[in-house]
């Protein structure tokens, strides 16, 4: 008896993405891919850079969401909790995503959609790709952050030990 492996629809978030080069960037595509591949659904969710925005498809099948919000500061959208809502909400009901997976730790828009799906009932992963110590005030920040972000995440991956 052989058994069928559960295949979910997941949406990866972040303010990295392409067309922006990066190692969060590439990571995000290729576990994509990956998951493509084993036969989940993936939908990838990020903000407009320049005059992309809208819908556009990868070679490989995958859906990118370019949000109508201008980066704000260092490749992040500004954050604002409730606007975003409308079309996290709507992005998530339309593809019946199962599973929210936010990356870095620096990612306004990250945070924010992990925050929309537990409200709504959804599993959230979160991976941080995030190297900082904890001396300085943009750190101390940042970790008060990840500790009100992380206190209901369904589970988080870390890069480093750090």
């Amino acid at each position: 008896m052989s058994v069928t492996p559960t295949c979910y629809n997941i949406c990866m978030v972040s303010d990295f993405f392409y067309p922006n080069m990066g190692g969060v960037e590439s990571h995000i595509y290729q576990l994509s891919s990956c998951l493509v591949e084993r036969g989940h659904k993936v939908v990838i969710v990020t903000h407009c850079y320049g005059d992309r925005s809208g819908v556009r498809y990868l070679a490989n099948g995958i859906k990118v969401y370019y949000l109508p919000f201008p980066p704000f500061y260092n490749q992040c959208v500004l954050p604002t909790l409730f606007l975003t809502l409308p079309l996290l909400r709507n992005i998530f009901v339309r593809e019946n995503i199962q599973i929210v997976h936010g990356h870095s730790a620096f990612s306004t828009l990250g945070h924010e959609a992990m925050f929309h799906a537990r409200t709504m009932g959804l599993r959230t992963v979160f991976t941080d790709h995030s190297l900082f110590g904890f001396a300085d005030a943009s750190s101390i920040l940042t970790n008060k952050i990840l500790n009100f972000s992380l206190t209901d995440c369904t589970h988080v991956i870390c890069v480093s030990h750090t």
